[in-house]
This record gives C-alpha cells, sequence and structure tokens, in this order.
C-alpha cells in the first residue's frame, strides 16, 4: 500500500538513483470521501489495515514493515510528506496503484472500504513521528500482584518494565536468557522446565536455573507436549523436520514419542513420518496437541504445491489425528473415504504454525499463516475443510488477489484474521490476570509482540498488541503456576507477562 514518494536514504544515493516522487495528477486533489471520518469508519479501516498494509507499512505507519524489500520503500505515514497530500490523491494513488512497489487495490477493496483506510491512515500524521508506547515512564509506584510465586521461576526483586494494557498492568519479567533458537517450552510437573531448540537440544531448568540437557534427542527438534497422564506414563511426544541429505533431497516431518526417564528421553519410537517434501525446514515446522482423551493431534503445514491442500490423498496442508501409541481412530472422519488418507482430521490449511487445547472448552484452536495478511485463529473441527487456497483474506504477496471472496459455503471461516505471522497459541484462565481472563493469546513471529483476542460470547470483539518488540514469538504458554509466557526465537528469551499493581494512597 502507498508507496508515497520516500526518498532514497544517503547511504544508498552513490549506487542508486532517487526515485522521483510519485505524485497523483492534479485533479485528483478534487476527489472528495462520501464519508465522515467518524470513530467507527476509523476503526473499519483500522481493521483493513491491520490484515493488509502492516506486513508492508508496519503497524504504527512508519513504513518499516519490509526493510529493505522495496525501492522506494513503503511511505511514513507521519511524515509531511503524506500529510500534506489531499484525501483525494491518497484516494487515486489507492485505487490506481504503483507497480509492484504499491499494487492497485481497486479490485481488492470496495470505494467504502478505500475511505476507510485513508481515514485511519489519517490518524498517523497525529501522532508525530513515533508510535506511541504502552511503557509506563514511572514505575515507582507499582507492586508485584502476585500472592504466591508458584515453583518454576523465582519473583523479581523489583517492580521495572511495567507495560499498561487496556485491562491489566503487567511487567515484562524476562526469567530465561541465552537461549539457542528455541522453538517450544513445556512444564513438568515436578517443578523442571524444558525448552526445545532447532539444534536438537532439550534444555531443562529448575528454579529458573538450567540444570543440564535431555539426552536421546536429533537435530530439527520443533514442538513438545505432555501426555494428559504424563505423572503416571512419563510419555511425551516431539516433531521434527528431517533435512535433506543433499540440496536435491527432500526433508521429512517426524512425530515421535518417548519415555522421560529422569534425563533421558527412553523407549523412542516414530509414530508418523510425513514427506518426502522439497527444500529444507528453515520455516517449517510441525506443532501437536492432546485432547483429555489422549487423543493426539499434529499439523503438517502445507510444503509442495498449494493444491495438496485440498487433495485428501497428501499429507500437507492437514490436521491428522492418532490415538496415543500412533494407530488411526477408527471415527475419523475420512476413515471410509476412497482415496484419503485416514490419517486427516482436517484439511486446507496452509501454514498451521500453532496449536492448543482450550483447557475448559475442550475446543482445538489453531493459528495460521497467510500470505501478504489473512493470518488467521480457527477451531479445528472433524472433517472441516479450511479453504485453502480457495478462500482466504490474505492477498498474494505481490498485491494480487488470491480468491474474490473469503467465504465459501462448505468452508469454514476463521474465528479471527489478523496480520502477525503467527507462532504458538494458548487460552489463558487464571485469576492472576482478572482483565485477561479467558482471553486469547497468540505468539507474534514478524510483528515481533503477543497478540491478545478477545473474544464476546464466542464471537471476536477486538484485540491488543502486548510486549511490542520483544523479539520473533514463537511461543506462549499458560503455567501450571497460572502465568503467561513467552518465548522468543531470536533473541532467546522467556518473559513472563507479571501482573503489578499500581499503589493506591489514602489520604
Amino acid at each position: 500500500m502507498f508507496g508515497i514518494g520516500v526518498l532514497v536514504s544517503i547511504s544508498f544515493r552513490i549506487s542508486v538513483p532517487i526515485q522521483e516522487p510519485w505524485k497523483a495528477p492534479a485533479e485528483a486533489d478534487t476527489i472528495k470521501s462520501p464519508l465522515v471520518f467518524t470513530p467507527e469508519v476509523i476503526r473499519s479501516g483500522e481493521k483493513l489495515f491491520s490484515t493488509y498494509c502492516v506486513s508492508c507499512h508496519g503497524k504504527n505507519g512508519l513504513g518499516d514493515g519490509s526493510p529493505g524489500k522495496f525501492t522506494p520503500p513503503p511511505a511514513n505515514f507521519h511524515s509531511d510528506r503524506v500529510a500534506d497530500q489531499k484525501d483525494g490523491a491518497l484516494f487515486w494513488k489507492l485505487t490506481n496503484g504503483r507497480g509492484r512497489s504499491m499494487p492497485s487495490y481497486k479490485a481488492i477493496f470496495s470505494s467504502e472500504q478505500r475511505w476507510q483506510l485513508i481515514a485511519y491512515v489519517r490518524q498517523f500524521a497525529k501522532q508525530g513521528s513515533s508510535a506511541n508506547s504502552n511503557l509506563v515512564t514511572d514505575f515507582s509506584k507499582f507492586r508485584i500482584d502476585v500472592k504466591s510465586p508458584g515453583n518454576y521461576f523465582p519473583l523479581p526483586r523489583k517492580v521495572n518494565n511495567v507495560y499498561r494494557s487496556e485491562a491489566q498492568y503487567y511487567m515484562a519479567d524476562t526469567v530465561v536468557k541465552g537461549l539457542t533458537r528455541p522453538w517450544s517450552m513445556v512444564f513438568l510437573p515436578d517443578n523442571r522446565f524444558l525448552v526445545a531448540q532447532r539444534d536438537g537440544k532439550l534444555v531443562q531448568m529448575r528454579g529458573g536455573q538450567p540444570v543440564g540437557v535431555i539426552e536421546n534427542t536429533m537435530a530439527g527438534l520443533r514442538d513438545i507436549k505432555l501426555h494428559p497422564d504424563f505423572a503416571k506414563n512419563k510419555l511425551v511426544f516431539l516433531s521434527y523436520y528431517i533435512d535433506p541429505a543433499a540440496k536435491t533431497g527432500s526433508g521429512h516431518v517426524l512425530l515421535v514419542r518417548a519415555r522421560l526417564q529422569g534425563s533421558k528421553l527412553v523407549d523412542t519410537t516414530t509414530l508418523y513420518k510425513a514427506g518426502p517434501f522439497r527444500g529444507n525446514g528453515e520455516w517449517y515446522g510441525s506443532k501437536i496437541a492432546i485432547d483429555k482423551k489422549g487423543f493426539v493431534y499434529f499439523t503438517i503445514p502445507l510444503k509442495s504445491d498449494r493444491k495438496s491442500a485440498q487433495d485428501l490423498s497428501k499429507q500437507d496442508g492437514k490436521t491428522l489425528r492418532f490415538n496415543d501409541d500412533g494407530t488411526i481412530p477408527a471415527d475419523n472422519p475420512f476413515v471410509n473415504t476412497p482415496n484419503a488418507l485416514p490419517e486427516i482430521y482436517s484439511y486446507g490449511h496452509r501454514v498451521h504454525e500453532g496449536l492448543t487445547i482450550d483447557p475448559k472448552s475442550g475446543r482445538i484452536l489453531s493459528t495460521e499463516f497467510g500470505e501478504l495478511g489473512g493470518d488467521e485463529l480457527n477451531e479445528i473441527k472433524a472433517g472441516a475443510n479450511f479453504g485453502w487456497p480457495a478462500v482466504s483474506f490474505s492477498l498474494e504477496y505481490n498485491g494480487a488477489v488470491i480468491s474474490e471472496s473469503p467465504y465459501n459455503e462448505g468452508m469454514e471461516p476463521p474465528l479471527h484474521h489478523y496480520a502477525i505471522a503467527p507462532g504458538d497459541v494458548a487460552v489463558l484462565y487464571s485469576d492472576r490476570y482478572p482483565g485477561w481472563n479467558g482471553n486469547i493469546f497468540i505468539a507474534g513471529l514478524a510483528a515481533k509482540l503477543v497478540h491478545r483476542a478477545v473474544f464476546k460470547n464466542n464471537v471476536f470483539s477486538h484485540d491488543e498488541r502486548l510486549l511490542e518488540n520483544i523479539g520473533r514469538v514463537r511461543d506462549v504458554k499458560v503455567g501450571p503456576d497460572g502465568f503467561l509466557y513467552a518465548l522468543t526465537e531470536d533473541t532467546g528469551l522467556i518473559v513472563r507477562l507479571l501482573p503489578v499493581k499500581k499503589d493506591t494512597i489514602s489520604k
């Protein structure tokens, strides 16, 4: 969106010619909006911007969503260059586009939606040159709002890094540093805490301190989940992506079950092997969820041709379902469907990188990547088709339309769509967070944040961005101690969102 005449930086002027500012024709200035820019109109524009525009223009409209990808770079909506243009000029540019750096949105958005976007974009100029932060500048009057610390990590000695959420004050409490490309985390009932790293190391901690590595894992480690009866049977489930041995080879995805015996994995069994898939697994990861009945759900993101997502004879683009020994449940939806893989539980997925079981309702929730915008939060259902690539809220990376409508009869719509490049997902039920209790939290990779989604009567209400710029958040978990944790894969941190409360002084 809006590649509006941004000059090339000084450091590039020697080798890259300066491109002339993009100007709309003079008659465009006479185009007037049929809409009054009311709060409702601005809110509608914000939803469109958050879905389709943040990947290039950044969440705060600073033009920093795709650094280095486009020349000239996307517009900074805080700049005087944009603020000085008439609404009609912005409407003309949004309608007509400017080639690859700024596609035309005439066929994508209605005229009303284009004006809604402009109404929202105009708000950035009112904010100045930088984004407003929710970081509290004076946290001397805050105290930790915790009655018991739990058994996994000690409480900090003092309050700092306090943030203001719309419903809850919290402190960004870094409890672990120095991890190497971590992917997932899990809490053991004996107060140990495990972190799975891509290099195959399963790091174990106790009391906030590392106490060694679990033996007998292998490289390509991704997800780790415990069996519901882990306290008795000590069973853990892990996923791996095995890269091809040569550049011309293909990779595989493994679902593995093992028994945790002290600091070793024993009785390791491969329950399922998916593939071969082209290319390496740099971004690829399959997620695991296990319900109270012991059924194991396993995601296979799309790795080959996108049409495979609709092909029931292929594994990728699917959610699979197994018994805890790897056998196929007799009531799987496609067991008796000719030419269909009996392990398939749902299909029509692109890349679903998050999977969890709602501990109260038992719903299976999944996060899914779109291409340009259109990331999804889905409720996985038996036999459901989630539509990719026939329906989607996302666009091609060049801005072209993928589907004329994001809805189609017989295809499951998302519970919520957004644009953050999602990691894992968690549902928070904890009396430690009265303002967040029952909300859904999604890890944000490209957006580098934790995404809070609020539902009312099972219908999406609104969302909020937490821990912005903390790093590529790969995993979010609610621990047995009732605290919410976020794991970053690039900065190697685990951050606890610790509730704090502002002291009031009675006179």
